[in-house]
């Protein structure tokens, strides 16, 4: 049985999108939390553990953040990239930009790739157990992707990772927005990445606009929330700054002193060549 679950509160960007597609391919998008308060990424893992509580050990479950992402083929190409994988659970990554400084600061690598807990999939046991092993450590209460690459890379747990791994060829999962290098275009209705891979889902982190492709897709109708979308934008990348990327709030600050400096030395730079020009007028 192949599910697939995303945790939101309410409806908000693309989750009308993603489940009309998802409709319209057989599968059920479960909308976990509903109606809830959200406090916390880490509310998105311990939602999704209650929901495997009752699942059978070999179902297979996709997470996706329903927010900002979209969905390209059916359940057969779903458990068929995945089955090859040879995984148990497999996390998507971002391919950051070597530029993004800032990723650096905030995030630990996992085999060797920046990772992304919006879009990842497993077999139902192994996942509830993942969880239920990392969810009885201490976890972060901001970042649930921080207490993911804690976990992953700690040798302080006897759980075996042997059969975690990360999507590094985008297979299955693409993580796109402006910290990222990624190349791709829209052909024949599916996003194509310069090396041939044709993801199945696409996550535009950050409120990337993707309405060219859901125009693409014919799903323009069920895109219910465009007249919200810049305000949402504008909500989350200011939480980016505040909370996910606080690091940007030194740089930033810094960007705003050096221009408050530079005004203040071009208005005393003014006023002494005024003094000038005057003292030369009167001698």
């Amino acid at each position: 049985m192949l599910y697939v679950a995303t945790v939101a509160t309410h409806s908000e960007r693309y989750l009308p999108v993603l489940d009309k597609m998802l409709e319209d391919k057989g599968i059920k998008l479960e909308k976990l939390g509903f109606g809830k308060k959200y406090v916390g990424h880490f509310m998105k893992d311990l939602e999704m553990l209650e929901f495997l509580k009752d699942k059978k050990d070999d179902d297979i479950v996709v997470f996706v953040d329903g927010f900002d992402s979209l969905i390209f083929a059916d359940k057969e190409e779903i458990i068929e990239k995945f089955e090859k994988s040879g995984k148990k659970l497999l996390l998507s990554v971002e391919n950051v930009r070597n530029s993004f400084l800032t990723h650096s600061y905030n995030f630990q690598k996992v085999l060797g790739k920046f990772v992304n807990t919006g879009l990842y999939i497993g077999y139902a046991g192994y996942m509830r157990d993942f969880l239920e092993t990392m969810y009885s450590q201490d976890y972060n209460k901001k970042s649930n992707q921080k207490t993911w690459s804690k976990f992953i890379n700690s040798k302080e747990h006897d759980f075996d990772l042997s059969h975690f791994g990360v999507d590094i060829e985008s297979e299955l999962f693409l993580n796109d927005s402006s910290t990222c290098k990624n190349n791709f275009k829209l052909l024949d209705h599916r996003i194509e990445l310069n090396t041939g891979k044709k993801p199945v889902f696409m996550q535009g982190n950050g409120c990337v606009d993707m309405n060219y492709i859901i125009n693409d897709l014919g799903y323009e109708k069920s895109n219910i929330h465009t007249d919200t979308f810049t305000n949402d934008k504008w909500k989350y990348n200011w939480k980016a700054v505040t909370s996910t990327y606080p690091v940007l709030k030194l740089f930033i600050g810094c960007i705003v002193l050096g221009l408050i400096l530079v005004i203040t030395m071009f208005f005393i730079y003014r006023r002494i060549r005024k003094n000038e020009i005057y003292e030369m007028t009167f001698h």
